[in-house]
């Protein structure tokens, strides 16, 4: 479950009782971004197999004041530790024969780690789509968004809080996009970075030699 909360001493604890309280227990935690006071947190919670179970834990991290449940997503398998995940997929990135593979693998493995419910590999300046999954938008609107995105006095914080990613692979004219219903969290947004610049390292690497020639 995803949850915010006030980023202040005993708030979490004081969440992880009641989830206690309802026979819940908290197996799993990252954090995945702390700004202005607050804390958006991921818990993993074991709950007993009864019906009800998981409205009785969202109302018990509500009781906590300045609490509240972004996402409830069940688990039928063990959860796997974020880190573990993140290298997982860098790994399997660098195990790809050709270039081709490798985008393919970093596309494939940014949309299961990040339950994207859409996703694309753009040139923004032809304007055009090179590979798309799901329901994307205009390659026009992803342009504006990246535009947008780049805009402000601090651009890194400009997309946080939204469900929508632009990530340039660098060295590249491509454009690595994304999105989903709810918000990429600023932990996520940097674990979606070093994935880019680790395929992008990987793919100059594989085309060194026909470069070559």
């Amino acid at each position: 479950m995803r949850i915010w909360l006030p980023d202040h001493p005993g708030v979490l604890g004081a969440v992880a009782a009641e989830i206690g309280a309802v026979q819940g227990n908290v197996i799993g935690l990252e954090v995945l971004e702390r700004e202005a006071g607050v804390a958006i947190d991921e818990l993993v919670v074991e709950l007993p197999d009864e019906p009800g179970a998981v409205d009785a834990v969202c109302r018990g991290v509500r009781n906590v004041r300045g609490a509240g449940v972004e996402e409830v997503r069940e688990m039928l398998t063990a959860a796997q530790d974020p880190e573990d995940s993140v290298l997982g997929a860098a790994a399997a990135v660098l195990q790809a024969a050709t270039p081709t593979a490798a985008m393919n693998t970093l596309l494939g493995q940014l949309n299961v780690l990040f339950d994207l419910s859409w996703l694309a590999l753009a040139d923004l300046g032809r304007g055009a789509f090179i590979e798309v999954h799901g329901d994307v938008p205009t390659v026009q609107w992803v342009a504006a968004f990246s535009h947008g995105s780049r805009s402000g006095a601090d651009p890194a914080n400009d997309t946080t809080g939204s469900g929508v990613f632009i990530e340039p692979v660098p060295e590249t004219a491509l454009t690595v996009c994304g999105g989903r219903a709810i918000a990429i969290r600023r932990r996520e947004r940097h674990e979606i970075a070093l994935l880019v610049v680790v395929a992008a390292r990987f793919i100059e690497a594989l085309s060194g030699p026909e470069r070559a020639h």
